[in-house]
């Protein structure tokens, strides 16, 4: 009888024996996927003020020579600054009271165009320089904000992320720009194809493209414009210089060069002083701003080492003559540009007042060959129908400046000395009674 109970015994001791290795091992197996050891992707080379790295539920103090690991959230206060420098040669300044996630870090030194990487900016201000990985696979980098997703052409560029509103500028390179939404979404990569995505590149030096949820798609507009920001409490962080190689191990970044403590009133003038160019046009203004007006600045300051080309009483467009040449002579043949800003409004014929109003389009050519210029803008406004704008003139070769040669519509602008920009302003009566009346401001 005990031979025959032998089996059953053993099998009684086995299976709760096995039963436990199953538990020990699917136990151990747990502990293992849960303690998975991040990789370390870059390292902190610079610390001004107050900075931490949230990882996991850790909240740690960043200092010089800390690593930065994929999955990590670096949070600055608001005297905190910090640069980064990744794995692959990328830098990137964290300006204060700034969120900055890295999503992914994924770089292959073996296999560069492999690699993956996306940053998500929550709020604040951020510099990037590209590295390795974003220069082999664009197509699979990203840097998104709340509102708005930017990917890369190999670049330099600067991103202010708030509530309300995103803005960009470009020192190097190009971005394209475009709001989350549609086929743009979070955890997509690389420049999204989206119809409302828009491109900056450094030729646009002075511009900014800007993006509020109240807005059909960005929008382009002098970087002088950039003040009011949702930030504009945040004293800014000092300048960094753009380093003409990517740094290695060991050697010290332009990114880490001079640095002096500076506080600017907002975070609009920290991507003003990144990205104005001295030659571009200014829109000024004489009186109170006008309704919805983000084009234009005060008389005084559009005047500052700038002369004034055509005005109309409320509109004056500058430009800075010293030290720039004058390359019209230059140029031949046909030249398209694009609108890049404007502001209009329409005149009520009731009252006379200003009412609400947009551009939603236009085309400019300019002739170099025969000094004329033809436009078109496509006008709304919620109180008035929508309607067509085209204009043609002739262009002074000696001044730049451009004038329509038909009564109506009324174009008068003018070129940059170096023909990079054009800027005019343009009245035309409405079709039903009043007018439009406004300014834009075009890059080729």
């Amino acid at each position: 009888m005990f031979a025959m109970k032998w089996p059953n015994l053993l099998i009684n001791v086995v299976r709760p024996l096995g039963a436990l290795l199953f538990c020990v091992l699917l136990n151990g197996f747990s502990w293992a996927q849960t303690n998975v050891t991040k990789t370390t992707v870059g390292d902190v080379t610079l610390v001004i003020g107050a900075a931490q790295v949230q990882r996991g539920d850790q909240h740690i103090a960043l200092s010089k020579g800390a690593v930065i690991m994929e999955g990590d959230l670096i949070l600055t206060q608001a005297n905190g600054h910090l640069h980064l420098r990744f794995i692959d040669g990328a830098l990137v300044s964290v300006r204060p009271s700034s969120s900055l996630k890295v999503v992914e870090y994924q770089f292959d030194k073996a296999n560069p165009s492999a690699s993956v990487v996306r940053f998500m900016l929550n709020e604040g201000v951020v510099r990037a320089i590209s590295g390795q990985a974003a220069e082999s696979a664009k197509e699979k980098f990203r840097l998104n904000t709340p509102l708005a997703a930017i990917g890369v052409k190999g670049t330099d560029f600067l991103v202010e992320s708030g509530p309300k509103r995103v803005s960009a500028v470009v020192n190097q390179g190009a971005i394209v720009f475009a709001p989350i939404g549609g086929i743009c979404k979070l955890d997509g990569l690389g420049p999204c194809a989206s119809s409302s995505a828009r491109e900056l590149t450094a030729a646009m030096r002075g511009m900014a493209l800007t993006y509020t949820p109240i807005m059909s798609g960005p929008q382009m507009l002098p970087v002088l414009q950039l003040r009011g920001s949702d930030l504009s409490n945040v004293p800014s962080a000092p300048p960094i210089d753009t380093p003409t190689t990517h740094p290695v191990k060991g050697q010290q970044s332009n990114l880490d060069g001079k640095l002096e403590s500076k506080s600017a009133a907002n975070v609009g003038q920290v991507l003003r002083s990144v990205a104005t160019n001295e030659g571009s046009l200014v829109w000024g203004r004489w009186g109170a701003i006008a309704q919805q007006d983000t084009l234009t600045v005060a008389f005084r300051e559009a005047m500052q080492s700038r002369a004034v080309t055509i005005g109309d009483g409320y509109y004056f467009l500058f430009r800075r003559e010293a030290g720039i040449s004058n390359l019209m002579s230059v140029d031949q043949g046909l030249v398209n540009f694009s609108l890049q800003s404007s502001h209009t409004n329409f005149i009520d014929p009731s009252t006379n007042e200003l009412r609400p109003a947009s551009v939603k389009g236009g085309t400019l050519g300019i002739n170099f060959s025969t000094n004329d210029f033809k436009t078109s803008l496509q006008l709304g406004s919620p109180v008035a129908a929508d309607q067509s704008l085209s204009s043609s003139g002739k262009l002074n070769p000696t001044t730049g400046i451009f004038l329509s040669t038909e009564a109506q519509p009324k174009v008068a602008g003018a070129l940059s000395l170096d023909t990079r920009q054009a800027g005019y302003l343009f009245s035309t009566p409405a079709q039903n009674g009043g007018a439009f009346r406004g300014a834009t401001t075009w890059g080729r």
